[in-house]
């Protein structure tokens, strides 16, 4: 019976499935290796670390570095605004005011900012002088100085009440001693207004003045003010056209008016998110002048003259033909006259004249009607049918708001005025909160969640059973040791051929009866102090072998 093979029993395959039967060649290469088995755990406890490493590399909070340094805390709220919304990583340095970004995105977070015409301020001016090198040559630093006192204007302008940006260029002629007439200095303004805004009048004449005042030997009539279509509006007499800007101006401002008047009236009735009103006004701008004169039929006298004049001369007497210029003889005197002699002597003349004027009476009456006169207007007001109550009521408290409406603004039917008040449901208002998975908060949280997941994963499916199965072969060789039975940690349990173990031993037995003594010795040395059953003795080696 010794020379019979003895079958060991051997674990049957499997029993256990899922993880153990995966794991099966990878843990008979461990038991083969009790080298790699020590270095497993520390391995692995190494690549947990490793990978939470990664994780909170990943995760953590990138490096950055300030986009804008110095801006003014609207657009600076714009700037953030937009960037949250575009999906950009934006934070506010708590200390500093600043606005940081990853390096990485700057260039992307400025053409982004650009499309849509932000940040509205000019950088500020003394950042740009805060930032010159030493070293730089006068030249380099004169025009560094212009550009901030550009950048400060167009600040300036910038605050101005319409005005989203504006850039400033100054002409400085080169001084030269050997020109005796130098060109003036010059500037250029360019401004872009807000959509629906206009410059007036009298903020294009500030700009003048403002960019003429901060620029020594400027004047106003060098300066050119120009908006984002290309019309120029100071720079060039006619230039703009004055009629047609008064008429939208005035237009606009007269139909604000009203649209205010409107909700002002109706918004403490009906609620401010319940009502909302539109006024269309036709304006007459035409100017009209008119002088009339009358005269009166009747006059009155304003002067009155008058001459009379008599005159007398001698009769001639005397013989016709005669000579009567000859001097007369000597006179002879005589008591008593001829009788010829008798009869007047003398004739007699008289003229009379008489002059005068009249005033006419005249009148003259000028009429002079200045334009802006309202030829027609129109309101449109709708309100939210839900504020107006039951629909029982709805047509008479319409009519009711007609009238308040019409005292409100101003309401001539002679003109031709026209009133339509509806009620109508209202669209709600659009919805501006993210959705819920793109809150920060859940974005952030779904991130270190998933590290959790990942990390007990690998707890719960590779790390916890390697350790099951080690504590259980730790177990099984403590068993196997108490119950003197040999450790079952070797390699895979496989048929013992004792017969050919027993052949090989008598064959050292018999080459090296030394050796033999030895491992002899060590057996007899190393049997258990428990007792045995006796074994069935080993036939003696035969003189052959």
């Amino acid at each position: 019976m010794a020379d019979q093979p003895v079958l060991v029993a051997e674990p049957l395959r499997g029993e256990r499935g899922g993880i153990d039967s995966l794991l099966e060649r990878p843990r008979a290469f461990l038991e083969r290796n009790p080298l790699l088995r020590r270095a497993l755990v520390p391995a692995a406890v190494s690549a947990v670390l490793l990978l939470g490493l990664l994780g909170w590399i990943l995760l953590a909070e990138p490096a950055r570095s300030p986009l804008f340094s110095t801006l003014p805390d609207a657009d600076k709220a714009a700037v953030v605004a937009s960037l949250e919304k575009q999906g950009f990583d934006v934070k506010v340095d708590p200390q500093t005011g600043a606005v940081m970004l990853p390096p990485a995105e700057h260039a992307r977070a400025r053409m982004a900012l650009a499309a849509e015409g932000l940040p509205r301020a000019a950088p500020g001016a003394f950042e740009m002088l805060g930032e010159m090198p030493l070293g730089t040559s006068r030249a380099v630093e004169a025009m560094r100085l212009r550009q901030a006192q550009e950048r400060e204007l167009a600040a300036a302008i910038e605050s101005l009440d319409g005005v989203e940006r504006a850039r400033v260029l100054i002409a400085w002629p080169e001084p030269s001693p050997f020109v005796r007439d130098r060109p003036p200095v010059s500037a250029a303004v360019t401004v872009t207004l807000a959509p629906g805004r206009t410059l007036s009048d009298h903020q294009a004449r500030a700009i003048l003045h403002l960019v003429a005042g901060a620029v020594p030997g400027l004047s106003t009539d060098n300066v050119a003010i120009a908006d984002q279509t290309g019309r120029l509006l100071a720079g060039e007499p006619g230039g703009r056209d004055a009629a047609g800007d008064r008429r939208v101006a005035l237009q606009a401002r007269l139909e604000a008016r009203a649209r205010e008047a409107i909700l002002a009236l109706l918004g403490p009735i009906l609620g401010p998110e319940n009502v909302t009103a539109q006024v269309s006004i036709d304006l007459d701008l035409a100017a009209r002048e008119a002088a009339l004169e009358r005269f009166e039929p009747q006059g009155s006298v304003r002067s009155e003259s008058e001459s009379r004049s008599t005159s007398s001369e001698p009769r001639a007497i005397g013989i016709p033909g005669a000579l009567t210029n000859a001097v007369p003889a000597a006179p002879q005197v005589q008591a008593d006259a001829p009788p010829e002699a008798a009869g007047p002597t003398v004739n007699a003349t008289a003229s009379e004249s008489r002059t005068r004027n009249y005033e006419i009476g005249r009148s003259v009456e000028v009429q002079v009607q200045a334009g802006g006169t309202i030829r027609r207007m129109t309101a449109a007001v709708v309100v939210h049918e839900t504020a107006l109550g039951p629909p029982q009521g709805r047509a008479a408290r319409l009519r009711e708001i007609e009238r308040l409406v019409a005292g409100a603004i101003g309401f001539d039917p002679a003109r031709g005025d026209r009133i339509e008040v509806a009620a109508r449901p209202f669209a709600p208002p659009p919805s501006s909160a993210l959705p819920l998975w793109q809150e920060p908060v859940v974005v952030e949280s779904s991130k270190w969640l998933a590290v959790a997941l990942i990390a007990l994963g690998l707890l719960g499916f590779v790390i916890r059973p390697l350790l099951r199965k080690w504590a259980s072969e730790a177990e099984a060789e403590r068993a196997a040791a108490a119950a003197g039975l040999p450790p079952s940690g070797g390699p895979e349990p496989r048929r013992i051929d004792y017969a050919a173990k027993l052949t090989e031993a008598r064959l050292v037995a018999s080459t090296d009866a030394a050796r033999a003594t030895a491992v002899a010795r060590r057996l007899l040395a190393s049997t258990a102090p428990e007792p045995v059953a006796p074994a069935a003795p080993a036939p003696a080696p035969s003189a052959g072998r």
